[in-house]
């Protein structure tokens, strides 16, 4: 659900970009290291260099439990990036697309009065940057990730990066006009210093935040949902291993008050229901609650080892047993449960230089 994967693994362009000819795109697959000896101390480390000096040791991923994880920073995120994860995440993707009604954002931009300057935190394969360099053509696209796995082929005006966003980012105060994040569960440690602080610091006045994120907890309003459902039950051991991991796994409803505790103005939030299955009788939600389903059947596993087994000693065996009832549980239609989108915006208020915590950057929490 989060920063290592959406799609695009095989370097093939995504659907909403595959019409272009292939004079329209240029290879933009970029990686800042630390201490990287062909960057110059006062050059720009995010100007464009050749391919071949990516680091061997971000590209070869860790393998754990049959699985694929990222390199660079390891262990800082606890699900897989193979390409089962990412066609997982690409799925993802079309069903928040399908929720937002094929918006890519809420914040007030357009055609006419678009962002100048884009940048995509935890980009995952790059399909909303990708997206968002087609709706936006004029526009600089800067999407970032711990996991290099974007499409080598992109629109001209999109640019990807390897990076740790919870360190500090080598950007200029001021710098964007909408910064992005979607479905981050399970990166952050703290994600209103880590991310919204910073992005409040790297906005441009007047720039905006938008971040489309989904908490780990299901919902119910009839009382179908019981104490002992067994996808209940797993999220509630997935919040206690994300508690001792130092990641959160619950950020939805406090993106409003973070914003403005940080600084944002003409702050708004959009929840949108994402049931866990087919159960619901209107039709689009009876299509976005089986596609929804099939998404988090695929991805349990992902979502389970990692956690499960560093924070909660269990084995892979054990896992997988505990995993066929939890499984199993996501077939039941009397149970009338659902996730919930929260799409929160915010503005950079016209006179603000930068927010207090944000300065300091990875020193701001005191370490």
């Amino acid at each position: 659900m989060a920063e290592s994967t959406k799609s695009g693994t095989s370097g093939v362009p995504s659907s909403s970009t595959a019409s272009r000819s292939d004079d329209e795109y240029k290879f933009t697959f970029e990686s800042v290291l630390d201490n990287s000896s062909h960057i110059e101390a006062d050059s720009n480390p995010h100007d464009i260099y050749d391919t071949q000096s990516l680091s061997d040791s971000i590209a070869d991923f860790r393998e754990e439990f049959g699985r694929t994880y990222h390199s660079f920073r390891a262990g800082s995120y606890y699900f897989p990036n193979d390409p089962t994860e990412a066609e997982r995440m690409d799925e993802q993707y079309e069903i928040v697309k399908i929720v937002m009604d094929g918006r890519l954002h809420l914040a007030p931009f357009s055609r006419e009065k678009y962002p100048k300057k884009v940048l995509d935190i935890a980009t995952g394969t790059g399909l909303w940057a990708i997206e968002m360099g087609d709706e936006y053509p004029d526009a600089e696209i800067i999407g970032t990730d711990l996991s290099p796995i974007q499409p080598p082929f992109v629109p001209p005006n999109v640019r990807f990066f390897v990076e740790d966003s919870t360190e500090d980012w080598d950007y200029p105060p001021a710098e964007f006009d909408l910064i992005h994040t979607r479905i981050t569960i399970g990166c952050w440690a703290d994600m209103k210093k880590e991310v919204i602080a910073r992005a409040f610091h790297h906005l441009k006045p007047g720039g905006w935040l938008e971040c489309q994120e989904v908490p780990g907890m299901p919902h119910c309003d009839d009382g179908t949902m019981p104490s002992d459902y067994d996808w209940l039950k797993w999220t509630l051991e997935l919040y206690d291993s994300s508690r001792l991991a130092n990641r959160q796994v619950d950020v939805g409803e406090q993106l409003k008050d973070w914003m403005r505790e940080v600084g944002f103005v003409d702050v708004h939030e959009a929840v949108f229901k994402v049931p866990l299955n087919g159960w619901p009788k209107d039709t689009r939600l009876k299509h976005v609650g089986m596609m929804w389903q099939r998404n988090l059947l695929d991805g349990l596993q992902g979502f389970s080892l990692g956690f499960f087994s560093k924070h909660l000693g269990k084995t892979q065996e054990e896992i997988e047993v505990s995993l066929v009832d939890v499984r199993r549980s996501l077939f039941d239609r009397k149970i009338h449960a659902y996730h919930k989108l929260y799409v929160v915006y915010g503005r950079k208020p016209d006179e603000a230089a930068t927010a207090p915590e944000a300065r300091g950057g990875k020193n701001a929490e005191g370490e």
